[in-house]
This record gives structure tokens, C-alpha cells and sequence, in this order.
């Protein structure tokens, strides 16, 4: 923070006056007219007895591949991840059938940036999620993080300007339990 005082005698008055430069950071990737969204999956209501539905196309002006969900709170087993997974209650998105899972833009033309989401391992600790961002088929991000059941892990991206998430759990002796969460999500149109 920069000040500077100036103080001016007019007559019998002083004046004095006290300026403050801050200076303003703009995030060089999100320009006044994008729109930041929360996506927090609590308006997509499993009203049926399965453990998952899909997301529907385009919520949240994105698509998404093998991308369930689920109330995380009212999960049969309490000691699962579904239940650290919850960010905003009571449903949270998982990976179907352990399976990888991919989110794209709703329209081919229409670019995003994603910058993060809350996630955990559901089954087994040290799952390593594997995330690629590309746009147009060009792979321009990649990151990787362990995830763990009873410790939720805020993953930051920051990725702009990609057309599609793919994400991947990796888990060699999990066989086919390498389901994680995601809540929270968190993108810019």
C-alpha cells in the first residue's frame, strides 16, 4: 500500500489530505465479462434406489461422461469417502464404476477455466487422480494428487481457456473400487 499526504495551507484553513494506492491485481485469464459458476450438483435429486444417476447434459453448461451422483449424507456405509466428500449437503458427484470420467463444454465453440473442486478417495486411501485439461483434442494441462477416504482434498486448476476435464483414479491393487468425489466445482465462462 502507497500513501502520500499533502497537506496545503490556505489562509487561516489547513487542509490536508490522505491518498491511498493500492494496487489492483487483475487476473490476466478472466476478463469483466466471464462468469464464474459454483457447481455444487444439490439440485440433481437421486429419487430412485440406485447408488448413483448421471448428471444430465449441460448442467452447468457443461457435459459430462460417467459422471454419477449421489446424497453423500445418506450413503448406507458411513465410512466411506462419499460421506468426507460432501462440501455443500447432501449430494456430491463420483466417478461411475470407478471408471474415468471426462466433462466437456455444453457447445463446441464455448471455452471454460476451471479452477477447482473438493474431492476424496471413496474407497481406498492414496488413489492418485490423474487430470488432463485440453482444448481441441491438445493437451494443455495436466496434474496429479493422492486423494484419501477421510480427508478432503481441495484440488486447484486454474486451466484456461480448455473445452474438456478428462480425470482419472489410479490404483494398481484396488481393482475396480477407484471411485472418487467431486463437489464444489468451481468454473469460468
Amino acid at each position: 500500500m502507497f500513501a502520500s499526504i499533502v497537506t496545503t495551507t490556505l489562509f487561516f484553513w489547513t487542509i490536508s489530505v490522505t491518498i491511498s494506492l493500492r494496487p489492483l491485481f487483475i487476473n490476466q485469464q478472466t476478463t469483466f465479462s466471464e462468469r464464474r459458476s459454483l457447481i455444487t450438483f444439490d439440485d440433481i435429486t437421486n429419487t430412485t434406489d440406485t447408488p448413483g444417476v448421471p448428471v444430465p447434459s449441460n448442467y452447468g453448461g457443461l457435459n459430462w461422461e460417467n459422471v454419477l451422483v449421489l446424497n453423500g449424507l445418506n450413503f448406507s456405509n458411513p465410512g466411506t469417502g462419499y460421506r468426507t466428500g460432501v462440501v455443500s449437503p447432501p449430494y456430491l458427484a463420483f466417478n461411475g464404476y470407478g471408471s474415468p470420467m471426462t466433462i466437456e463444454s455444453a457447445t463446441a465453440s464455448t471455452l471454460f477455466t476451471a479452477h477447482s473442486f473438493y474431492s476424496c478417495a471413496v474407497w481406498y486411501d492414496n488413489i492418485t487422480l490423474a487430470m488432463v485439461g485440453s482444448r481441441s483434442g491438445t493437451i494443455l494441462f495436466t496434474k496429479t494428487v493422492s486423494l484419501f477416504i477421510q480427508n478432503r482434498t481441495l484440488v486447484e486448476l486454474n486451466w484456461p481457456r480448455i473445452d474438456s476435464i478428462h480425470l482419472t483414479s489410479i490404483c494398481d491393487w484396488c481393482c475396480d473400487a477407484k471411485h472418487f468425489t467431486m463437489d464444489n466445482l468451481v468454473v469460468t465462462f
